[in-house]
């Protein structure tokens, strides 16, 4: 067909198609094969797929069972999360469950733990059943922080690792090791630093990826001003941190308390949870992102029954996901203060993350 078709109506007409069918192309001729692994044709048809009318808004789910057995599926963004697919998980641990780093254009980071081990991070793209595995070069306990993305001016998938080899009394004091693997080049390599990096978390894995930066939850230590939490970002592309202040009632709270979410694709909210005669989660909302005036403060209520305090999953729309005692999930409604059971069920944490689903062609 190359023969009779001109090279940019053939490109046109592999844009258009799905990345399984992609995949199946590279074997016809080595001319497509180089063509659709070309980072300029990866870059161009994630693009497009994000831009596409046709695209759809899906969420991660992992259920988990006490035989450390894991299922993914794709859930729909409707009413019901009715299941769009099962995903086929094609890994083994013996030890624990694997930790979802994040998910980024449907590219699934996952971390292998043993003994409380980072000793290897996953980059898998489940729709083709392909995969990276890596070791990292520093082992390090789980005093680190870890975060997945993208990064656009690139095309380039990112795992950036900070860890503290151990416990320092003083933040002013730690110099953690830092390094960056890139999915592009297939390595880890270090990152410099000329000063004492002053932040600590105690949530490890968890992290949120947006507008090119991924984020964490941080202790921040300051001479003049003691210890207090902040936002700590770290961008994709030029590689440097960032730092955005919380409402100043969420200072002086232990991080593992607190839930760093996506808001609207574009933003952050950080979701705090109190337990008295009911349930209430206070969720701080940044309407535009970057503006520390912007913080908008929401609040859900539901009686308690006796089932302890959920754990915030992720929002959507105006809907606050969360994880009830047992692993049940459920849907509150930040406007009208209803809870809705959403009857999906994971025993001991099911992991939701929403994401627009773009079929990366990569790996």
């Amino acid at each position: 067909m190359s023969d009779f078709l001109p090279e940019d109506l053939i490109q046109e007409i592999l844009f258009k198609l799905p990345i399984k069918s992609l995949v199946r192309c590279t074997s016809l001729s080595r001319t497509w094969n180089s063509l659709i692994k070309s980072p300029a044709f990866i870059s161009k048809h994630l693009q497009r797929t994000i831009s596409s009318t046709y695209h759809q808004s899906l969420f991660l789910l992992r259920l988990c069972s006490k035989e450390r057995e894991e299922q993914y599926s794709l859930r729909l963004d409707n009413q019901d999360f009715n299941e769009h697919m099962q995903l086929h998980f094609p890994f083994e641990s013996f030890e624990s469950y694997f930790h979802v780093i994040g998910s980024c254009n449907g590219l699934i980071c996952l971390a292998k733990v043993i003994q409380r081990f980072t000793v290897s991070f996953i980059f898998w793209n489940p729709l083709i059943q392909k995969y990276v595995n890596t070791e990292p070069r520093i082992l390090g306990h789980l005093y680190s922080f870890v975060g997945f993305g993208y990064d656009s001016r690139a095309n380039d998938y990112k795992l950036i690792r900070m860890v503290n080899s151990q416990k320092s009394k003083f933040l002013s004091e730690n110099f953690p090791q830092m390094e960056l693997y890139s999915l592009n080049e297939g390595s880890w390599r270090s990152i410099p630093q000329t000063a004492p990096l002053r932040y600590d978390t105690d949530q490890h894995f968890s992290s949120a990826f947006l507008n090119g930066a991924v984020h964490w939850i941080a202790n921040r230590a300051d001479q003049h001003e003691g210890i207090h939490n902040v936002v700590l970002g770290f961008d994709m592309s030029d590689e440097i941190f960032l730092e955005i202040a919380l409402p100043s009632c969420l200072d002086n709270v232990r991080p593992s308390c607190l839930s760093l979410l996506v808001y609207k694709e574009s933003s952050i909210s950080v979701c705090q949870a109190s337990f008295l005669s009911s349930v209430q989660f206070h969720i701080w909302v940044m309407k535009e992102y970057g503006v520390v005036e912007s913080w908008t403060q929401l609040v859900l209520t539901f009686g308690a029954q006796g089932e302890g305090i959920p754990r915030a999953l992720g929002i959507r729309k105006e809907e606050l996901l969360m994880e009830k005692k047992r692993g049940w999930i459920v849907s509150g409604d930040l406007e009208s203060q209803q809870v809705r059971d959403l009857r999906i069920w994971g025993e001991p944490f099911p992991y939701l993350h929403w994401f627009l689903f773009g079929e990366p062609s990569v790996i």
